[in-house]
């Protein structure tokens, strides 16, 4: 009877031990030592939209959203920006 609530107890008396030790040892990402993410921007957002001017082809054509450009950090994270409409 004694080891059925012995072992629950000290695996609980383990995680409240061992987890903060855990979390403050171990780091998913290290900030020491880092590069600077770059990020190059290699075009424009292209869609889909109907040209109701093409009746040879219903289906939509890909358009250029000149609005929207899109870029590749260098950590290798596809990511967007907005440009104007001065553009």
């Amino acid at each position: 009877m004694k080891t059925r609530l012995l072992k629950p107890a000290g695996l609980a008396m383990a995680l409240v031990i061992l987890g903060p030790v855990a979390l403050l040892t171990l780091r998913a990402q290290p900030n020491s030592g880092a590069l600077p993410v770059t990020t190059k921007w290699v075009g424009y957002l292209v869609v889909g939209q109907t040209d109701k001017l093409d009746r040879i082809t219903p289906e939509p054509s890909p358009t250029t959203v000149r609005e929207v450009e899109i870029g590749l950090r260098s950590d290798g994270v596809v990511i967007w920006r907005e440009t104007g409409k001065t553009r």
